[in-house]
């Protein structure tokens, strides 16, 4: 070990999270950080939707223990998934979420 390095502890290593994308109005974001905020509120979040019915901090993109997961922050109208309201769900290739009428759509395969 160098002197000054942090000490190697395999136990507390994290991985890097697999690369994630989210198709929204004809755009491609790429899913970078550990938490991606969706919502209305300017400054807040990584994708903005200009939409009343949407919370300030509707959603977020979690990424936990080696898996991505869509969450509702508290928002009044949910997140639908499969004509259902969730509140937590893992996200699998494909997945298509629904906040107050925007489609996002998911996809680990950089198209």
């Amino acid at each position: 070990m160098q002197r000054g390095s942090p000490p190697q502890n395999p136990q507390n290593f994290v991985p890097a999270p697999p690369p994630l994308f989210l198709d929204y109005a004809g755009k491609r974001y790429a899913i970078n950080v550990q938490k991606f905020i969706i919502g209305r509120e300017r400054g807040a979040c990584h994708l903005l939707l200009q939409d009343p019915n949407v919370s300030r901090q509707h959603a977020a993109i979690e990424f936990i223990q080696g898996y991505y997961y869509m969450t509702d922050l508290g928002s009044r109208n949910g997140i639908g998934y499969d004509g259902h309201r969730i509140h937590k769900k893992q996200i699998v290739e494909g997945d298509k979420f629904e906040i107050s009428g925007h489609a996002l759509a998911f996809s680990f395969k950089n198209a």
